[in-house]
């Protein structure tokens, strides 16, 4: 029997067809050798590189990363033994007062973020800007390591998982508890090999915990993290097409909107994985010089949510939450 494309599944619908990779990719084989892993790995990366680089399909790469460092945010916090969700990790990280600690939750999600968006080609020191952000995020008993680690891991042979999963098992190796950091240095170690402008939380939210166990006694685990970076890019494929199609119903409705600040205010939604008028699109919308009161905040919100485009995120009649629909 001819088995159905996924194109062929998407006729007749309104939502364009998404590029999987057939199931003989990415089968249950994908974590049996080191060549099925990866191939796998290199067709999922491939296929995203083509995703977040093609402009017809447009992706809100900074909304897509933090989107992906929420989901990392509540792997590492899992790996952890904490349960937290994504809406009790948004709370703690957009909630808490200024003065006041985030907690675990909330500050798992601000290393996500801030790692996430640590850029390679930033104007000011390029090839040595984005060391030291990264540096700076690491706990101060690991920031004497860190050179050793990077140079050792840009300098290691072989592909760019290779290179990732080198410095991840370094990492771990002397600091086991550190498997978030670690999670972290190797998406970035991973998406300089690539060439990108910008991490993407891959291993991050993907690698399992019986793999971390076995890098940090020692053990090879190439395979897995073949594995992990190839389940992590094909999720990340289906959602970054997710998220460009929201996005585009996003920016078709920007010409209607009136109001002062209302192209910042878009920019801002087209960034954040969630937004709280009263303190990013009020009394400034965060990255602008553009003030708005928290009355015309919260009503360009329900203006929103009337023509479809974005939703409120958390049920409660206060401390609301908004984030594109």
């Amino acid at each position: 029997m001819k088995q159905a494309t996924h194109a062929e599944n998407e006729l007749g619908t309104n939502v364009p067809a998404k590029p999987i990779l057939p199931a003989w990719i990415m089968g249950g084989s994908v974590s049996e050798t080191l060549e099925t892993a990866g191939f796998a790995s290199g067709s999922a990366l491939a296929l995203l590189h083509v995703v977040l680089h093609d402009p017809s399909i447009n992706v809100p790469c900074e909304l897509l990363r933090n989107r992906l460092a929420l989901r990392a945010a509540v792997h590492c916090l899992k790996l952890e033994g904490r349960a937290q969700t994504e809406a009790d990790i948004r709370d703690a990280y957009l909630l808490t007062a200024a003065d006041d600690a985030m907690g675990p939750a909330g500050d798992m999600l601000a290393l996500w973020k801030a790692g996430s968006a640590i850029s390679f080609r930033h104007r000011q020191s390029p090839e040595t800007g984005w060391r030291e952000r990264l540096r700076a995020l690491l706990p101060e008993d690991m920031q004497e390591h860190f050179p050793n680690w990077m140079e050792q891991a840009e300098d290691a042979p072989g592909t760019p998982i290779a290179k990732a999963a080198a410095l991840l098992s370094n990492m771990v190796q002397s600091f086991p508890r550190q498997e978030a950091v670690a999670l972290l240095c190797a998406d970035i170690i991973l998406a300089r090999s690539l060439g990108w402008n910008a991490p993407l939380p891959l291993f991050g939210f993907h690698l399992k915990r019986d793999a971390l166990r076995a890098a940090a006694n020692g053990g090879d685990i190439l395979i897995p993290g073949h594995a992990a970076v190839a389940h992590a890019a094909q999720d990340t494929v289906r959602l970054a097409h997710d998220l460009a199609r929201r996005a585009g119903r996003l920016r078709a409705i920007a010409p209607k909107l009136r109001s002062r600040g209302s192209d910042e205010a878009i920019n801002l939604f087209l960034s954040e994985d969630a937004v709280l008028p009263s303190s990013m699109l009020s009394p400034t919308i965060r990255g602008s010089s553009t003030t708005m009161t928290p009355r015309s905040a919260r009503r360009f919100c329900e203006r929103l949510i009337e023509l479809g485009v974005i939703r409120e995120l958390t049920g409660r009649s206060s401390f609301r939450l908004y984030g594109v629909a």
